[in-house]
Formats: structure tokens, sequence, C-alpha cells
């Protein structure tokens, strides 16, 4: 799987607003934003531009940008996104009606949050 500059920026945009959604960011939320990062082999430098960028994306260019992106790329976003929302062991309603709202609005393939992890756990 890859995913260029701007595609990571808007997933990282979606993350954070995954890992607000119940009112409250647990750490290992951070970790699992943060370790998607490393998975990609960006580097610290690269991973600071690429936080700045989401932090100063818009959420309808992160949508955007996520609706852009081809079907393999949109089946492996759901997944990190649920990631989010399951890696406190705590899935709140408002986290999962979010991830249906992203899900939604940047077209991604019809998932349920098992199919989602599973994907993503193999890619």
């Amino acid at each position: 799987m890859t995913l260029n500059g701007k595609q990571l920026a808007a997933l990282v945009k979606m993350g954070v607003a995954m890992a607000m959604a119940d009112g409250k960011v647990e750490e290992v939320e951070k970790v699992a934003i943060a370790f998607e990062l490393v998975k990609f082999g960006v580097t610290s430098n690269d991973a600071a531009i690429i936080i700045n960028n989401s932090q100063q994306m818009d959420a309808s260019d992160a949508i955007a940008t996520l609706s852009c992106m081809t079907i393999e790329q949109k089946k492996y976003a759901t997944g990190y996104l649920a990631a989010i929302m399951a890696s406190d062991h705590d899935i709140d309603p408002s986290e999962v009606k979010l991830w249906q709202v992203i899900c939604t609005l940047s077209s991604f393939p019809t998932m349920n949050i098992r199919d989602a992890l599973s994907f993503w756990n193999e890619h």
C-alpha cells in the first residue's frame, strides 16, 4: 500500500477527529495515529510536515482527498480509522457515527468494523 503526503495528511486529519469524537483523546489513540506514519516509513522530519499539513487542512479538503483514492486505499483508510476508534478498547457511539460519516462522504466501500480492521491488518 502506498499513500502520498497529502493522503497521509488527510488520514491524520480524520484520525485526529476520530480520536476526539468521544470527547477524550487517549494516549493509545495518539500512538495509533503516529504509528501509521512510521508504518509508511515517514521520517520524523517528514512526519512533522505531514502533521502540520493535516492541522492546516480543512475537513472538506481531507474528505475530498480521501474520496479520490483507489478502492484499495479507501479500504485501508476505512480500517485505519476503525483501528483508531478501537485502539482504546472503548468504541463510543459517537466514534461509530463519525466513522460512518467519513466513510460515506469519502465514498469508501461499505464495510463493517470487523472487516475494515481485518483488511487494515492484512495490508
